[in-house]
């Protein structure tokens, strides 16, 4: 691989990692002082990642007080009780009422999709507001919303029946490997439907 493609490579892959150090801290101090410190050891180097990431610039305006309240409110059930299945319980009820805001919107006319399907797959002639790729929006912004709700019913059981590190390893690997299959299928279907209504624009401009 050129000394380029590493360059491309490693700013994307940078932030996920970091992304990845609340979970490493919550495993490794887990396993060796136990579950109350673990959860203050992972809220504390995520509210420290919030900080650091509006200090770098990164602007999230109304959202930040909002993340750092939830961290808080969330780490403080979680100490209260001693249980890991209300620490990370606000978490799947999050991911659930995400899911379901999502769906909603691919019964509006702007699906939440079709700001994303130009970042992917962008088209220069054909628009969000082409009947078709608004349905197609639609479909693609359903698909993911009834996924997403899946997973959130698994990780609702799997929290009640596994351990707080079973449980972070299970969520942290379980949940990207099914979204990444299906937004391969979703890439596809998208260039499936829309890229005929493409390739007939572009026709009609050449006439």
């Amino acid at each position: 691989m050129s000394s380029t493609a590493l360059a491309l490579r490693r700013p994307a892959l940078v932030p996920a990692l970091i992304s990845l150090l609340p979970t490493a801290a919550f495993l490794i101090v887990d396993a060796w002082l136990g579950l109350v410190p673990a959860m203050i050891a992972a809220s504390a180097l995520t509210l420290v990642l919030i900080v650091v990431r509006r200090i770098a610039g990164r602007r999230i305006g109304l959202l930040l007080p909002l993340a750092l309240a939830y961290v808080v409110l969330k780490a403080v059930a979680g100490i209260l009780t001693q249980s890991h299945v209300v620490y990370f319980g606000a978490g799947v009820a999050l991911s659930a009422l995400t899911a379901i805001a999502v769906g909603v919107t691919a019964f509006t006319r702007t699906p939440v999709a079709s700001y994303l399907i130009p970042l992917v797959t962008p088209y220069r002639r054909l628009t969000p507001e082409h009947p078709v790729y608004r349905r197609v929006a639609a479909h693609v912004t359903l698909a993911w919303a009834v996924v997403e709700l899946g997973i959130v019913a698994w990780e609702g059981w799997h929290l009640t029946v596994a351990s707080a590190s079973e449980f972070v390893i299970m969520r942290t690997v379980g949940p990207w490997m099914a979204m990444g299959v299906l937004i391969f299928f979703l890439i596809f279907y998208v260039r499936f439907r829309l890229d005929r209504y493409e390739w007939a624009l572009a026709r009609e401009e050449r006439q």
